[in-house]
Protein backbone atom coordinates (compact mmCIF):
# COMPACT_ATOMS: atom_id res chain seq x y z
CA UNK A 1 0.00 0.00 0.00
CA UNK A 2 2.97 2.60 0.58
CA UNK A 3 3.05 2.82 -3.28
CA UNK A 4 -0.69 4.50 -3.66
CA UNK A 5 -0.09 7.18 -1.50
CA UNK A 6 2.85 8.57 -3.88
CA UNK A 7 1.03 7.81 -7.19
CA UNK A 8 -1.95 9.79 -5.87
CA UNK A 9 -0.11 12.94 -5.12
CA UNK A 10 1.63 12.36 -8.27
CA UNK A 11 -1.60 12.68 -9.89
CA UNK A 12 -3.12 15.34 -7.70
CA UNK A 13 0.27 17.54 -8.26
CA UNK A 14 -0.22 17.10 -12.28
CA UNK A 15 -3.86 18.28 -11.95
CA UNK A 16 -3.02 21.13 -9.91
CA UNK A 17 -0.03 21.72 -12.55
CA UNK A 18 -2.72 21.78 -15.39
CA UNK A 19 -5.38 24.07 -14.12
CA UNK A 20 -3.84 25.96 -10.95
CA UNK A 21 0.29 26.27 -11.42
CA UNK A 22 3.23 25.73 -13.13
CA UNK A 23 5.35 27.12 -10.78
CA UNK A 24 7.13 24.28 -8.57
CA UNK A 25 7.98 25.90 -5.38
CA UNK A 26 3.99 26.59 -5.15
CA UNK A 27 2.84 22.99 -6.13
CA UNK A 28 6.05 21.60 -3.54
CA UNK A 29 3.84 24.02 -1.06
CA UNK A 30 0.13 22.74 -1.85
CA UNK A 31 1.22 19.39 -1.43
CA UNK A 32 3.89 19.47 1.36
CA UNK A 33 6.80 18.67 -0.27
CA UNK A 34 9.98 19.87 1.19
CA UNK A 35 12.11 19.83 -1.58
CA UNK A 36 11.24 21.32 -5.33
CA UNK A 37 13.31 18.68 -6.36
CA UNK A 38 10.38 16.35 -5.87
CA UNK A 39 8.17 18.10 -7.85
CA UNK A 40 10.22 18.04 -10.27
CA UNK A 41 11.52 14.55 -10.14
CA UNK A 42 7.49 13.61 -10.14
CA UNK A 43 7.14 15.04 -13.57
CA UNK A 44 10.03 12.61 -14.97
CA UNK A 45 7.67 9.98 -14.48
CA UNK A 46 4.82 8.36 -16.82
CA UNK A 47 1.93 8.50 -14.09
CA UNK A 48 3.11 12.33 -14.44
CA UNK A 49 2.47 12.17 -18.02
CA UNK A 50 -0.35 9.75 -17.48
CA UNK A 51 -2.77 12.36 -15.07
CA UNK A 52 -2.00 15.39 -17.67
CA UNK A 53 -3.33 13.05 -20.85
CA UNK A 54 -6.02 11.80 -18.24
CA UNK A 55 -6.63 16.09 -17.08
CA UNK A 56 -7.07 16.90 -21.09
CA UNK A 57 -4.06 19.18 -20.84
CA UNK A 58 -2.70 19.82 -24.50
CA UNK A 59 -0.38 22.56 -22.92
CA UNK A 60 3.42 23.43 -22.31
CA UNK A 61 4.41 20.66 -20.07
CA UNK A 62 7.37 22.15 -19.02
CA UNK A 63 7.37 24.37 -15.73
CA UNK A 64 7.85 28.25 -15.42
CA UNK A 65 10.63 30.01 -16.04
CA UNK A 66 13.84 28.89 -13.64
CA UNK A 67 16.55 31.93 -13.27
CA UNK A 68 19.49 31.55 -15.75
CA UNK A 69 23.11 32.12 -15.04
CA UNK A 70 22.61 35.54 -17.44
CA UNK A 71 19.95 36.70 -15.24
CA UNK A 72 22.25 36.19 -12.02
CA UNK A 73 25.04 38.52 -13.54
CA UNK A 74 22.33 40.72 -14.76
CA UNK A 75 20.98 41.00 -10.99
CA UNK A 76 24.06 40.87 -9.59
CA UNK A 77 25.30 44.19 -11.56
CA UNK A 78 22.01 46.14 -11.00
CA UNK A 79 22.16 45.42 -7.25
CA UNK A 80 25.92 46.77 -6.89
CA UNK A 81 25.14 49.47 -8.68
CA UNK A 82 22.20 50.39 -6.28
CA UNK A 83 24.97 49.88 -3.36
CA UNK A 84 27.17 52.32 -4.93
CA UNK A 85 23.99 54.90 -5.84
CA UNK A 86 22.80 55.28 -2.14
CA UNK A 87 19.52 52.93 -2.51
CA UNK A 88 18.82 52.22 1.09
CA UNK A 89 19.35 48.45 1.89
CA UNK A 90 15.35 46.89 2.78
CA UNK A 91 14.86 48.58 -1.46
CA UNK A 92 17.39 46.99 -3.12
CA UNK A 93 16.12 43.76 -3.72
CA UNK A 94 12.88 45.15 -5.33
CA UNK A 95 14.30 47.51 -7.60
CA UNK A 96 16.65 45.03 -8.68
CA UNK A 97 14.45 42.07 -9.18
CA UNK A 98 11.78 45.22 -10.95
CA UNK A 99 14.87 46.15 -13.41
CA UNK A 100 15.80 42.44 -14.52
CA UNK A 101 12.41 41.16 -13.85
CA UNK A 102 12.84 38.41 -11.57
CA UNK A 103 11.76 37.67 -8.41
CA UNK A 104 12.78 39.63 -5.06
CA UNK A 105 13.13 36.30 -2.97
CA UNK A 106 15.82 35.30 -5.38
CA UNK A 107 17.50 38.98 -5.66
CA UNK A 108 17.71 38.63 -1.37
CA UNK A 109 18.53 34.78 -1.50
CA UNK A 110 21.38 36.10 -4.03
CA UNK A 111 22.59 38.98 -2.37
CA UNK A 112 22.88 37.13 0.76
CA UNK A 113 24.16 34.05 0.06
CA UNK A 114 26.87 35.71 -1.70
CA UNK A 115 27.57 38.67 0.06
CA UNK A 116 27.04 40.94 -3.08
CA UNK A 117 27.56 44.25 -0.55
CA UNK A 118 30.75 42.88 0.70
CA UNK A 119 32.58 44.55 -3.11
CA UNK A 120 31.77 47.80 -2.48
CA UNK A 121 34.64 49.24 -0.40
CA UNK A 122 34.02 53.42 0.70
Amino acid sequence: MPQVLPIAKIHAAAAYFAFVSRDPKQIAKAFNVKNVRTVLRWAGTEEWEEALDACGYTGDRSFEYVPTQDDYSKAHTVYVASIVLGVPKHKRATLTAERVGLDPRDVRRWAKKYNWGAEITD
